[in-house]
């Protein structure tokens, strides 16, 4: 029994084998091959050669950055970055640099799992509006160019979609209302373009997104309060906007964000307690706005910072004694606030250097001048 039962294992896998042998050999479609080819004819890569292997009738067999589906030959991935350790580049020795635009015929890949056009620093142009009508996308990574233009205002269309990610651009316009439609997206980085108007009241309706990186915009108005039942949500970075009104103070009660970057902004009031004395962030940046009020003094031996900056604002009273209790904080910045007294002794103070509590009021102890 045992012989026979290893015979129809081994027949088994024999079978699976003789299958993907025969898949292996499926050729992409004609249609997929004149997409391809339509798109490759509005880009321009004078330098590298990543298309150079792009000849022959199988796009399937080995077009560089190009993968198909092994079952039905289809185009199912496109993967061209110009900043990477792929071979094709070390040997060019150089990073990628790569003119044109993209074409709308990327969008008859009907099939399109993966779509990666990153880091060519010179493809410019709009996002194709089309690209929403490719339902299998997962991935659409198109950062480090120099696109322009609105996001597609449907783009909530694409259901399967986890990473959107066109940081390093020049996109303009609003964040599209459909953008919260993306059920499963998880991570999102539209940093360092020109996007302007409101964070969607709706914001907290990704509930897989772990990354939410929106800063270096021109986005205003206030930060949604309903961010804080976004109870996957990592990291957040609005830095560098123009956002107004106060930090919801729920925030603190996020049950994973470990880092938050609201530097550079217009906010204002008092810092909440609750976010001072999250036991999860590790990263808070509230530099560069103008809030006031005391510095919450509500740290425990459960708070942990590798970075801490209140630096810039309009903070007065005490440095908080609660901080010798913190289990951690590497670096701290209160400089250039309305601070007074004495600075307490012990860690972390210890190791922190005058430039951390400089242009303040009245403020005294090591590492400034002694107190009289």
């Amino acid at each position: 029994m045992a012989a026979q039962l290893i015979y129809h294992l081994l027949l088994f896998a024999l079978t699976i084998l003789a299958m993907g042998t025969g898949v292996s050999s499926v050729t992409c479609s004609s249609a997929d091959r004149a997409a391809l080819l339509k798109f490759r004819s509005e880009l321009s890569d004078p330098y590298i050669g990543v298309f150079s292997s792009w000849t022959g009738e199988d796009c399937c067999g080995h077009w560089y950055g190009v993968g198909c589906d092994q079952e039905t030959g289809r185009v199912a991935d496109i993967t061209l970055r110009g900043e990477s350790e792929d071979p094709i580049l070390t040997r060019a020795g150089r990073s990628g640099l790569m003119t044109g635009r993209i074409s709308p015929a990327v969008c008859r890949l009907d099939r399109l799992s993966s779509l990666v056009i990153a880091d060519w620093k010179q493809i410019s142009g709009p996002i194709p509006a089309c690209i929403t009508s490719l339902s299998a996308l997962r991935i659409l990574d198109l950062v480090g160019n120099r696109l322009s233009g609105p996001l597609p205002a449907d783009i909530g269309k694409l259901s399967q979609l986890t990473v959107l990610n066109v940081a390093d651009n020049q996109i303009s316009g609003s964040i599209p209302k459909s953008l919260t439609n993306l059920g499963s997206l998880m991570h999102l980085n539209l940093g360092n373009n020109r996007i302007s108007g409101r964070i969607p009241s709706d914001f907290s309706k990704l509930k897989m997104l772990s990354r939410a990186l929106l800063g270096r915009n021109q986005i205003t108005g206030v930060i949604p309060a309903s961010i804080s039942h976004m109870n996957r949500l990592a990291d957040l970075d609005l830095a560098d906007n123009q956002i107004y009104g106060s930090i919801p103070p729920a925030i603190g009660s996020m049950l994973v964000l470990s880092s938050l970057y609201l530097d550079s902004n217009r906010l204002s009031g008092a810092i909440p307690a609750m976010l001072l004395g999250s036991k999860g962030l590790g990263i808070l940046n509230l530099s560069r706005n103008a809030l006031d009020g005391h510095i919450p003094d509500v740290f425990t031996s459960r708070s942990y910072f590798t970075a801490l900056d209140l630096s810039f604002n309009k903070l007065r009273g005490d440095v908080p004694k609660t901080l010798l209790t913190a289990a951690f904080v590497g670096h701290l910045d209160l400089s250039h606030n309305h601070l007074c007294g004495r600075i307490p002794e012990g860690s972390p103070f210890d190791h922190l250097e005058a430039a951390s509590f400089a242009n303040n009021d009245c403020l005294c102890g090591w590492p400034l001048q002694s107190c009289q």
